[in-house]
């Protein structure tokens, strides 16, 4: 009944109508921009819907101590070029101390793919976008496709980083990168591959003065079938280095080198205290940091 009273009424006064979703229209988006005029943006610049947005954002990351206005600069591209060079750089630091120490052995080059896909801007903007930082980010929007965006994001959570190191501190900076970067679990067994693993594993052995790896067939089965199954160890004296299964000895032997290179590099230590940490502890020992990186 109502709404059919309303119908009748704006048929009968049309103009009125109009006027009135006109009036009200004007003053949803009038706020939106005295914002923008009052801050000398130009139209093309995203602005965050309200400072509301901001400061729920803030409290997510517990970012809320910090200045509004250093929290507003974090997430403006075109103002934050001074926190987005010392974030990057803290993040790299403190990232590289907490993988040097919990992978001591890991060669030179599965570190720096591990380390990117940690810190890289693929990452952060990935981390940038689960936290919600596109909602409060403002950027250029003459350049706006995927590759700017996703720059954007990575470089403004950089920034968000700089920002937290230089209002609060190192610790403050370290506690929110093992927050939100370096708690995420990876996988690096992908990282730990070799074209020739055999003569890598030999090469390894030599310089760590053990052995030279010798490949047995563990176990077998099907050998005269359509469909065989090899089993193959590589061992060093009594030492089994790794292990690997395949539909041929040579795929089998390829697979046991590159498990008993993947398990020496990525080997994981559990229990480690930090090194920028040594202040907080008792009897602090240093990690050891492998230095075996064979040479081929």
């Amino acid at each position: 009944m109502i709404g059919a009273l309303s119908r009748a009424r704006c048929q009968n006064a049309p103009l009125r109508c109009v006027r009135a979703t006109r009036v009200m229209a004007f003053h949803v988006k009038a706020p939106l921009m005295s914002q923008m005029e009052q801050q000398g943006l130009p139209p093309n610049v995203s602005t965050p819907t309200n400072n509301a947005t901001l400061n729920a954002f803030g409290a997510r990351l517990g970012l809320q101590s910090l200045p509004p206005s250093l929290l507003e600069q974090a997430v403006t591209h075109g103002d934050a070029t001074n926190l987005i060079f010392l974030g990057k750089r803290v993040t790299g630091l403190y990232a590289t101390e907490y993988l040097h120490t919990k992978y001591p052995s890991m060669h030179m080059d599965a570190f720096d793919q591990i380390l990117t896909n940690y810190v890289g801007y693929k990452s952060l903007s990935h981390i940038g976008s689960q936290v919600g930082l596109q909602d409060v980010v403002r950027w250029n929007r003459e350049e706006d496709n995927t590759l700017v965006h996703s720059t954007v994001l990575a470089e403004c959570f950089n920034a968000l980083v700089g920002a937290v190191y230089q209002e609060q501190g190192p610790e403050a900076a370290k506690k929110f990168v093992h927050a939100h970067i370096l708690s995420r679990d990876l996988d690096i067994r992908p990282f730990l591959k070799f074209k020739n693993p055999k003569r890598y594993l030999s090469a390894l052995t030599k310089k760590l003065g053990q052995e030279a790896p010798v490949s047995r067939i563990v176990s077998e089965t099907g050998r005269l079938s359509s469909s065989p199954v090899f089993v193959v160890g590589v061992f060093s004296g009594k030492n089994k280095l790794g292990e690997g299964f395949g539909s041929s000895l040579k795929m089998a032997e390829f697979r046991a080198c590159q498990d008993a290179l993947a398990s020496y590099y990525g080997k994981e230590e559990k229990d480690f205290v930090l090194p920028s940490d040594a202040e907080h502890v008792d009897n602090y020992k240093p990690p050891v940091l492998g230095s075996t990186e064979a040479i081929v």
